[in-house]
Order: C-alpha cells, then structure tokens, then sequence
C-alpha cells in the first residue's frame, strides 16, 4: 500500500521539486487539471455537444489530445515544441490548441488564443516577442490635459502573422523577426506628431506649431527623428504605424498580420489587418 500511495505522490513531489504549483479544479465529473478545462468542459456540456476527454491521436507517436469534439482534437494549455507541432501537422488531424497568454493589449483582453491546425492548406497564426522589439518615442496630444506636454513611452511590440504555411512554416522566424525589427528600428527615439501641425518644412528640420490646452506649443525638432502621422499621435496610430511598415515585406503566403504596441504596462493597441498583395505596397503612405 505504502509504495502504491508514493507512486502516486512521486510526479506531483517533482513538480513541486521543480518550483512548480500544480493546481485541479474540480467540477461536476471530476477533476481538470486547469480552470480552461473545466470551463471548455461545462460550456461543451450546458450547449449539449457530445465529447470525449483524453483521446489518442492517430498517426503520432503518444500525443494525447484534451478533447475530441466532432472529430476535432481539442489540446487545452499543452506544453508543445516545435517537434510536437510539426508532428501533429503532418498526422493530418484537424486539431484545435486553446493557450493562455501573459501578453495582453488591455484589460478587456482575456488572454485566451485559439489555433486551428492540420486543414490543408488552412490558414495557421505565429506570433513574435522579442526584446528587440522594444523602442522608445516622445509625442504630444494637444486636446489632452495630461498628454499635450511633451513625454515618452517605452514601447514594445508583439507580431501575430497569418497564413498558409508553405513547406509547414507561414514564415521563417529568423525573416519575420528581421523585418519587425527594421520597422521598430526607424520609430525608436523619434517624436511623432500629427502633420497638420507643420508651420514649414526644410531639408534640415521641421518647424511645428499648434495651441494646446495649456496654450500654444512652438518647437523646430530635426526632420530625421521626426515620424509626421496622418492623425493625432495616438497609440492606435502608432500602431497603424508600424503595421503599415511591416506588410510590405511579408511574403506572398501571409493573408493578414496583427500587431500589438503596449504604451508602457497593461495598455496599449491592437489592430489586425487583412492584406491584399497587390495594394500592400501602393497602400503604404509617402513621406
């Protein structure tokens, strides 16, 4: 009995071991080993869709899906590498993976992402974080009490790129991460400012002036750290910003790429764009 129960205690002592904190949640059946299961289970359950946990996956090596749902394989927060990926895609098994994300553009952001794989030639999202992905700005909203002074932001930014995988990739990490990174390069220490506030232009600098709600602003800042907008210096434009500076570059296969720019912690803007390659780069605007 006694090396029965330590057999039982053995994976969960490692865990702990390890630094973890496992956690079940119980519910009407059962145990779930996350709060995402036991919600995906009761919400199948109250909408009378038939399922079943813990089934086998066929044509791969022991992988274990959370839910078969209509002939979908359904894996809740799994713990995949790049090897588990690949293998589930070339099993041809129309599968579904539900993940939690730290990464949040504001707090009506529930953190939960859903990727479809095994369709052929369906659509599959990467997504980027990186350090250097980071950059710092300066701008100015003169319609805003607090914002119509002149301040900065540390910034980052988060990629998600869509579409059909060629040779099982959408895109090359190394290409995609290259790319995001000459976009932030040319915003990082610049001062964004919507043009309409140009008094004059010169090949050396730009002379800015506009009344703010503390009074008139003027100021000639270098044309080379200067980023003119269309509109107000908002994190939303920001945001249209660097998407308009990364879709020209992405290849034929992606269908739309979405960016996420934070405005210092837990705020920031999201905006996903569908793309259509032959008005990407007539889109784009001149400068």
């Amino acid at each position: 009995m006694s090396e029965q129960l330590l057999m039982k205690l053995a994976p969960r002592l490692k865990r702990l071991d390890e630094g973890s904190y496992w956690r079940a949640y119980r519910g009407g059946k059962g145990n779930a080993r996350t709060s995402t299961h036991q919600l995906l289970a009761e919400l199948l359950g109250s909408l009378g869709i038939s399922f079943r946990e813990n089934v086998a996956v066929p044509r791969t090596k022991g992988l274990v899906a959370d839910f078969l749902v209509n002939g979908t394989s359904v894996f809740v927060e799994p713990e995949f590498d790049l090897r588990t990926l690949a293998e589930l895609e070339k099993s041809k098994t129309k599968s579904i993976i539900i993940r939690k994300d730290s990464l949040r553009s504001d707090r009506e952001d529930h953190g939960v992402r859903v990727l479809g794989l095994g369709e052929e030639g369906g659509l599959q999202t990467i997504f980027l974080d990186d350090p250097s992905f980071n950059f710092d700005y300066a701008h100015i909203l003169p319609k805003t009490e607090k914002c119509s002074v002149m301040h900065g932001h540390t910034t980052s930014v988060l990629v998600e790129v869509i579409g059909h995988p060629l040779e099982g990739m959408v895109v090359d990490f190394g290409v995609a991460k290259q790319i995001v990174r000459e976009a932030v390069r040319g915003l990082d220490h610049k001062l964004f400012i919507n043009e309409k506030y140009v008094a004059s232009v010169d090949p050396k600098g730009v002379s800015l002036k506009f009344e703010t709600v503390h009074g008139e602003f003027a100021i000639r800042a270098p044309k080379q750290t200067t980023v003119l907008m269309a509109g107000e210096a908002t994190v939303e434009n920001l945001a249209k910003e660097v998407l308009e500076r990364i879709t020209p570059k992405m290849p034929a296969n992606v269908t739309a790429v979405g960016v996420y720019v934070y405005e210092g912690l837990n705020k920031g803007s999201h905006i996903l764009a569908k793309l259509h390659q032959d008005g990407a780069q007539k889109g784009r605007r001149k400068r």
